[in-house]
């Protein structure tokens, strides 16, 4: 089958890992990965054709080069040979939070025409993996995307595909649109839903439960910007909220920035409920992982959705496979049919 051809529009530690896995898993075999094969696609027939970026130790490298550069913190798993893609200069807009100004370095380098680059690389799809709360910034690269007649996967926050505006836009262009808010393959959102899920079904009834995270990644540091972080709270607290269908107390999102944690985030998880005789009952848990690599496991799933849903010619939200792979999906259904659902799109049992 003909390769997967993907443009990418900040390179940063889910880009690192991204990159990092494309190359591991076309040399090395098919262990721990969730779907070897997905329509017929393996992970080591994607392609990087283009990629963006506004800091100046990334801008102007070739993508191999950029994936290492500060401030990423992707642990380095494999030698990654030139990839003969330039990153180009994005635009910039509101790329930089308050909190990371004194982190990020923006080029001086004139911005790039993202649609003509889009075109000339022969990119299928475009994925926007910009910083959580540049709301411009991902409305941008979607609207690049857009005029030049490619699909998007929106790994933000910021509401794509479960935003009227832009689903009747795509649906229009006859392009498919896979987002929003990318679930990591370990997440802490999806665990926690599973976690509180678990509970409810044995007998215990949720009354509160919170999860903050530590990080060192540059996600981290951006979602302390006040705006910010309260808008990814409230995604990731609505997302938890639906693992259940009555109400309870819930507060979720990173509560500190430590930079010797590297690209690792620690999570930790409280939960209170009432089981039998209604007495108390409480877990405190902590779980650690890496985000680079963790999120790009969802996306290398995600990127051979998309290039299914070309293959169809679907257009629009894709409904059926979202809820499985993003935390703001343009659909919600319930948690243990998340799988089921993303099974029927891959098989052909549903288009969208």
């Amino acid at each position: 089958m003909s390769g997967i051809k993907v443009a990418i529009a900040g390179i940063g530690n889910l880009a690192s890992g991204f990159v990092q896995g494309i190359q591991y898993y076309s040399k090395n075999s098919e262990e721990n990965i969730a779907h070897p094969r997905l329509g017929g696609y393996e992970i080591k027939d994607i392609k990087i054709v283009a990629a963006f970026d506004i800091d100046e130790r990334k801008v102007g490298k070739d993508l191999s080069e950029a994936i290492f550069a500060y401030p990423n913190k992707m642990p380095k798993v494999i030698d990654v040979p030139e990839q003969d893609v330039p990153v180009k200069m994005g635009p910039v807009l509101d790329g930089v939070a308050e909190t990371a100004e004194d982190v990020l370095k923006v080029a001086s380098e004139k911005e790039c025409d993202v649609t003509e680059e889009l075109k000339q690389s022969g990119a299928e799809m475009l994925i926007i993996a910009t910083p959580s709360g540049a709301v411009q910034s991902c409305e941008a690269y979607a609207q690049a995307a857009l005029n030049a007649g490619i699909g998007v996967i929106n790994a933000t926050p910021t509401p794509i595909a479960r935003n009227t505006k832009w689903a009747r836009e795509f649906r229009l262009a006859k392009l498919p649109l896979l987002g929003d808010d990318l679930q990591s393959q370990a997440g802490g959102t999806a665990f926690h839903k599973g976690l509180i899920k678990l509970l409810n079904d044995i007998g215990v009834k949720v009354a509160d439960t919170y999860q903050l995270d530590v990080s060192g990644g540059l996600e981290g540091l951006t979602t302390l910007d006040f705006e910010r972080r309260n808008y990814k709270r409230s995604v990731k607290e609505h997302s938890i909220k639906q693992a259940l269908d009555y109400d309870f107390e819930v507060a979720a999102g990173t509560t500190d920035y430590l930079e010797f944690l590297g690209s690792t985030r620690i999570g930790y998880y409280w939960v209170e409920g009432k089981g039998f005789l209604g007495q108390t009952v409480k877990l405190d848990i902590q779980m650690e992982s890496i985000d680079g690599s963790n999120g790009a496991a969802s996306l290398t799933d995600a990127v051979r959705v998309m290039k299914i849903a070309l293959n169809k010619v679907a257009t629009g939200p894709l409904v059926s496979p979202a809820p499985y792979l993003f935390k703001a999906p343009p659909v919600v259904i319930p948690l243990d049919k998340t799988p089921q659902a993303f099974d029927d799109f891959i098989t052909g049992k549903v288009l969208l």
